[in-house]
């Protein structure tokens, strides 16, 4: 380090701030994968019902232990018709019940956990299909000598889209049943005692999404097989309005942003009143910024032209809400506008931001126009907002240069 020191020894000393932006870290424990909501007899019909039988529950619930869970056979859900518009040959949805005795945490210990689990079928493996959206409810009763009682502890109607090949992606409730609707008295846990779950999946064309095989898509990022480009601000599919000072508007599904962003997934699932509000107001983002990242949710497309400027907002927005396509896109953009002008903005970002593609372009402008940056205020404002770590790397660069 003394090296580093000698190096820029003979270098003014200036403070100009760089941009901060704040975020906040949502923490939301046990975040449900579902959404409920009141369908539209007129608008929604019966595909398909599977039920599964988990027989003598009593010796099951005794003798297992709490980290324990059962799963059922598979089952099948036909393609719902949307599907097959698309594709006339498609593979039937392959599912799996996921049932927890003794409740998936402590504080469920006291119920049953229920879970519906997806598997790949044939037709989403061959095409890269990551997605599967389903509509169902769910029926439960109990059976034993005494009585079969339907016990219907939820009664909702559930619409999830699940993420293919991820083993913790299910949809379901931890606490789904009490075991006192099951055992009403100590007793009854010695008795014969037989669980029946009824699934019904369901269609509805106001709720139903398109997910098409990746390769009919051109966007390339991780979840291109979900298209919702001609459905962008359209008043007919959505159920949520973002407002601005400005007095703009954006109109945009639920669904569809959280199914491309954690943040917003989070957002609504949350516990705070923006959560349920069908009026959300931004402030301290433009709204020009905010429409480009919705679009592009919706799109996976991003504007041409865009300044520097414009691109340094769009890709903080896009970290804040942890879109990583987005900022993928952005950053690519970005490091076309290396030049005298930028040049230390975006190495900073690089480093702050842990953009590799940023902090290389930066690094390579350093090393290559060395002599005529060397004593300018831009260069000072490295020095100042640099650690330890990040003068190394730039004595580094003016010593070996910096590859391709």
């Amino acid at each position: 380090m003394q090296l580093i020191k000698i190096f820029f020894s003979s270098l003014s000393y200036s403070h100009i701030k760089f941009f901060f932006f704040s975020f906040f870290l949502i923490i939301i424990m046990n975040v449900k994968q579902e959404s409920n909501f009141e369908p539209n007899k007129d608008d929604i019909y019966h595909l398909t019902s599977y039920t599964w039988i988990v027989k003598d529950f009593q010796d099951i619930y005794c003798h297992m232990d709490k980290s324990q869970f059962i799963l059922s056979e598979r089952f099948y859900s036909p393609s719902t018709p949307i599907m097959k518009e698309h594709q006339e040959k498609r593979d039937d949805n392959i599912w799996r019940f996921l049932f927890v005795p003794h409740g998936k945490s402590e504080i469920s210990k006291e119920h049953i956990s229920l879970y519906l689990f997806p598997l790949k079928n044939e037709y989403e493996e061959q095409n890269g299909i990551c997605y599967r959206q389903a509509i169902y409810q769910i029926e439960m009763f109990v059976h034993n000598d005494k009585r079969t009682s339907l016990i219907d502890p939820k009664d909702k109607i559930y619409n999830h889209i699940a993420k293919l090949n991820n083993k913790y992606n299910r949809c379901g409730e931890y606490d789904y049943c009490e075991l006192k609707n099951i055992f009403p008295k100590d007793n009854d846990k010695t008795e014969k005692t037989d669980l029946i779950f009824k699934i019904q999946f369901y269609y509805d064309k106001n709720y139903t999404i398109d997910i098409f095989p990746s390769n009919d898509i051109k966007d390339n990022s991780k979840d291109s097989s979900l298209s919702f480009e001609n459905y962008f601000n359209d008043e007919n599919f959505s159920d949520i309005t973002f407002k601005f000072s400005c007095g703009s508007e954006i109109k945009a599904s639920r669904l569809v942003l959280a199914i491309k962003s954690s943040y917003f997934k989070a957002l609504f699932n949350g516990n705070w009143k923006e959560s349920k509000s069908p009026i959300i107001t931004i402030k301290d983002v433009k709204y020009e910024c905010f429409k480009r990242m919705i679009n592009f949710l919706y799109s996976g497309k991003l504007d041409s032209n865009l300044s520097f400027e414009e691109l340094k907002d769009l890709f903080i927005e896009s970290d804040i809400r942890d879109i990583m396509e987005l900022k993928k896109a952005v950053s690519t953009r970005i490091v076309k506008h290396v030049n005298e002008n930028y040049w230390d903005e975006i190495l900073l970002m690089g480093w702050q931001m842990k953009n590799m593609e940023m902090k290389q372009a930066g690094l390579k402008y350093f090393s290559e126009h060395w002599m005529e940056i060397k004593n300018s205020e831009k260069m000072n404002n490295i020095i100042v907002n640099s650690n330890f770590d990040w003068l190394e790397e730039l004595y580094k660069a003016k010593l070996f240069g910096v590859g391709k």
